[in-house]
């Protein structure tokens, strides 16, 4: 019994923590805000808890950033746009900040 008890608890477990995200917390406007930019509820969810707004993770994702790099980047005070120009001229984000601490900036990229 006991181990027919651990294994619904298991199940039940495993069923929560893959249900997809919801969007609880969120005012109908962030819902429609997060909607108009193509995001589920579970992408909106992640990106809103690492800080950013609908636009903001609009721009990142629109620059080919996923949240985990757009996370990165802006931890470290660039902007999506700013990114992207570093990014698109060949320097990871070390050799960036680097680059930009000395005062250089890169090639805007042509697009």
């Amino acid at each position: 019994m006991k181990k027919i008890s651990s294994l619904i608890v298991v199940l039940i477990l495993t069923a929560c923590a893959s249900a997809p995200a919801t969007w609880k917390g969120m005012s109908e406007r962030d819902i429609s805000a997060w909607k108009e930019i193509g995001f589920n509820a579970e992408k909106a969810q992640a990106w809103r808890g690492s800080g950013f707004t609908p636009e903001q993770s609009s721009r990142w994702s629109t620059a080919g950033f996923n949240l985990e790099n757009a996370g990165l980047w802006s931890k470290q005070s660039f902007n999506a746009e700013e990114a992207k120009n570093w990014n698109t001229g060949g320097f990871d984000l070390e050799n960036a900040v680097e680059s930009r601490d000395k005062g250089l900036t890169p090639v805007k990229a042509d697009d």
